[in-house]
């Protein structure tokens, strides 16, 4: 029997690098609507009405640009992404409750560049590894409680929600890093 598993884990560093607080790796459990509907434009290659993070339905069709999750420095809307929200996960969420802007002003993180390792066969399990990294410069402690992933549905590069989970209160030092690693993972 095949499985297709998300974890994530949390990492928070000091200035120094010093390992301050790292969670558990955690069994996501919020791959929400958008994902599958995603999977569905380009296995059947015809157009689907997709909800954009904006609550905006989109028509969306088979396009490079689908489910780009690269996540640029800088680019808080797509990728990896953080935010304070403490709403119930829901098959239907279309966004973070409250994503975290980018920047080093007050209640803001500066997303670093998204990396990512090509899938590999790990023991009985293939793993596919997204990473980024966020740096609070704002002066004040960030109080992380949700994580996502936001990806590009069409060529105009809509944005989409295609996993939101909880994190639990993990907060973020002012010149702390947060590093986020979601692994995606299937097992025969």
């Amino acid at each position: 029997m095949a499985n297709i598993k998300v974890y994530h884990q949390l990492t928070v560093r000091d200035a120094n690098g010093k390992i301050v607080k790292r969670t558990r790796k955690r069994l996501s459990r919020s791959f929400v609507l958008q994902f599958l509907q995603i999977i569905e434009v380009c296995t059947l290659e015809s157009a689907v009405s997709i909800k954009d993070t904006g609550n905006v339905s989109r028509s969306v069709s088979m396009h490079a640009n689908n489910l780009n999750a690269a996540g640029a420095a800088g680019e808080g809307d797509n990728g990896i992404v953080v935010g304070t929200g403490t709403g119930a996960e829901s098959n239907t969420d279309i966004a973070l409750g409250t994503i975290i802007a980018h920047g080093a002003g007050s209640g803001q993180l500066n997303y670093g560049i998204q990396s990512k390792t090509a899938a590999a066969v790990v023991g009985a399990n293939v793993d596919y590894i997204m990473t980024r990294t966020f740096t609070n410069a704002s002066g004040a402690s960030i109080t992380v409680q949700e994580v996502g992933i936001y990806a590009n549905t069409t060529s105009t590069n809509y944005k989409t929600c295609i996993l939101r989970d909880l994190t639990g209160a993990v907060a973020v030092g002012n010149g702390q890093t947060l590093t986020v690693d979601i692994t995606l993972r299937t097992t025969v």
